[in-house]
């Protein structure tokens, strides 16, 4: 367990252009969550997620890890480096080596594993995320966007991180490349990371994926709660820039013209089930 009490964080602080990323912001993340990290651009949450890897150092707040407090950021960011794996936005930008295996194995062989411990991660990340065993010898910058994007998850999964941070893991897939990704970060959750956290703009994405939502605004924290709970407050919302997803828009249309669905839809799924409930309902 993660927990951050009362963080703040001011980018050029003491300076004219200093500006406030978070202020006050405390969050727990608990064994087994798969949390979404919602707020519009500049709302703090890559600031955010960057304390939470061991990357920045908060002037001002307190770190736990697993009910230890720790006195200073420095050694609390020593525990959070080896448990948490951040995965930046176009991670495939970050791509190095000759080889689709050398960049999977950087990571392990930083943590200083033996040479049959670094090969056995290497080639179960790459199953994990559906990289063909071929496609290990060839350099990553002749993969397709997608793969490129599954290569350097791939490197940061072969370190068995407990928590995994993804910060808009879907930004300019295509949607068959994002209905792949986050099938992928459903399948690695628990068994291979036990924590997931998934930074996003997009509603959608995070209604089908994760089941709790924390939304930042203004450099703070506010709201937290199940995913239901949170996309029940579009006005709320929308006031801070966001929306709900709009098949819930489309959901809520519907129901004003009279039209009998359930409430709280959130998914394409989930209104299919409920028009083909309804439609079976009539027969």
């Amino acid at each position: 367990m993660i927990e951050l009490k009362n963080i703040t964080y001011t980018y050029n602080r003491d300076e004219p252009s200093a500006r406030v990323a978070l202020d006050g912001v405390s969050l727990t993340l608990g064994d087994g969550d798969f949390v979404g990290l919602i707020g519009h651009t500049g709302s703090g949450k890559s600031t955010l997620v960057q304390i939470i890897a061991g990357l920045l150092a908060p002037p001002s707040g307190t770190v736990a890890v697993d009910g230890t407090d720790f006195a200073d950021y420095k050694t609390a960011a020593r525990e959070l480096r080896k448990r948490v794996g951040l995965v930046f936005q176009y991670p495939e930008h970050q791509l190095f080596e000759e080889t689709v295996y050398k960049d999977i194995a950087f990571g392990p062989k930083n943590q200083k594993l033996s040479e049959s411990e670094i090969d056995a991660r290497v080639r179960e990340a790459a199953r994990r995320v559906n990289l063909e065993d071929e496609l290990l010898e060839k350099s990553p910058f002749d993969l397709s966007g997608g793969q490129k994007r599954r290569v350097a998850i791939a490197g940061v999964v072969a370190m068995k991180p407990e928590t995994l941070i993804l910060d808009e893991p879907t930004a300019g897939l295509d949607p068959y490349g994002r209905d792949e990704l986050l099938n992928l970060l459903k399948e690695l959750h628990g068994d291979w990371c036990r924590t997931i956290v998934l930074v996003s703009h997009s509603m959608e994405d995070i209604a089908r994926t994760v089941s709790t939502a924390a939304v930042m605004n203004g450099g703070r924290m506010v709201m937290r709660g199940p995913i239901d709970e949170i996309f029940s407050k579009g006005d709320e919302l929308r006031s801070m820039g966001l929306n709900t997803p709009q098949i819930s828009r489309i959901v809520d249309g519907l129901i004003k013209a009279g039209v009998p669905l359930e409430h709280n839809i959130f998914t394409v799924k989930a209104a299919a089930d409920s028009i083909e409930k309804l439609v079976r309902s009539k027969q």
